[in-house]
């Protein structure tokens, strides 16, 4: 991802990471874990770099569908030809909500393992396929991994980046192909991007649905871990504008500040985005928020 104004204007065998013996153990609902997302993240940055068409991009794949189905999710689809790979939670009222991450990386920066920007994001959803509720009491949830976020070589974001999402928004146009939920379904779409920050600090981002927003801070103020739902960004180009631009309500939850200097932050598309910048704390506060702001999305 990148910030649209903030810096233009404001400027299938996986071996050890996919197998049942390195998975997390089994989870109860209602009992998310940062030590368990955290063993996800590792197994992702154990692939090595993941951009979009790879073979750690393949591997990477079959490891959300391995989790998926051990997480016990109602079904795990995947598209063409970007690789979205889609896992279903039943709900209790009409409509389906959106929540999503990018498991890509960024090709073209040598040793880019992105455990933030890419593996944070993946692994919260994934425990949250453990412990969010069954079913749903609101609206059913897809859980959408998503393919080429990152934008390709040097070719502009605005023009080559989110295609994996902008391709689950043309098949909901088309009614609902390939697993998407067909558009008029959509109640709104919630994104997890560069979470797992030791630091972490999600403002409220400029193109995002307020009220959504509210829901995490709010869930998050009345935990017992660290709230980090506070202040307000400039807008962040990320997979959340397609569903905006469709008029779907649609929140990016970033911490676009990632490492020292201003954002994005010195770590950010770096080699210096490694495992020892992220924290199992960060994705629990962010995950147990999410555990009681998602079901209550109407």
């Amino acid at each position: 991802m990148r910030a649209l104004l903030a810096t233009s204007a404001a400027c299938l065998c996986l071996a050890a990471c996919g197998s049942e013996e390195s998975a997390p153990e089994p989870a109860d609902a209602g009992d998310f874990s940062g030590e368990r997302a955290f063993a996800d993240l590792e197994a992702q940055v154990a692939i090595g770099p993941r951009p979009s068409g790879s073979r750690g991009s393949r591997r990477t794949q079959e490891l959300i569908a391995d989790r998926l189905a051990q997480a016990g999710v109602d079904f795990v689809d995947r598209q063409r030809p970007y690789a979205n790979v889609i896992g279903a939670l039943r709900g209790s009222e009409p409509g389906v909500v959106v929540v999503g991450a990018h498991y890509d990386t960024k090709d073209g920066i040598p040793g880019f393992l992105g455990a933030n920007d890419g593996a944070s994001g993946v692994a919260v959803l994934l425990e949250l396929a453990r412990t969010l509720p069954r079913p749903l009491p609101g609206p059913a949830a897809q859980l959408v991994f998503f393919d080429a976020e990152e934008a390709r070589g040097d070719r502009p974001f605005e023009l080559d980046g989110t295609r994996g999402s902008r391709q689950y928004v043309e098949y909901a146009r088309a009614g609902g192909r390939q697993g998407s939920a067909p558009l008029d379904q959509l109640r709104a779409m919630v994104l997890f991007d560069l979470v797992g920050d030791c630091e972490l600090e999600i403002p409220l981002e400029a193109g995002s649905d307020p009220a959504l927003y509210g829901l995490f801070a709010n869930a998050a103020a009345n935990a017992s871990t660290e709230n980090p739902f506070q202040g307000a960004s400039g807008p962040v180009g990320d997979d959340h504008v397609p569903f905006l631009e469709a008029g779907i309500p649609a929140v990016d939850l970033i911490d676009f500040d990632f490492g020292p200097g201003p954002s994005p932050g010195a770590y950010w598309h770096t080699a210096e985005d490694t495992i020892d910048k992220v924290c199992p704390e960060s994705l629990d506060a962010v995950g147990e928020a999410a555990l009681v702001a998602i079901p209550g999305i109407r």
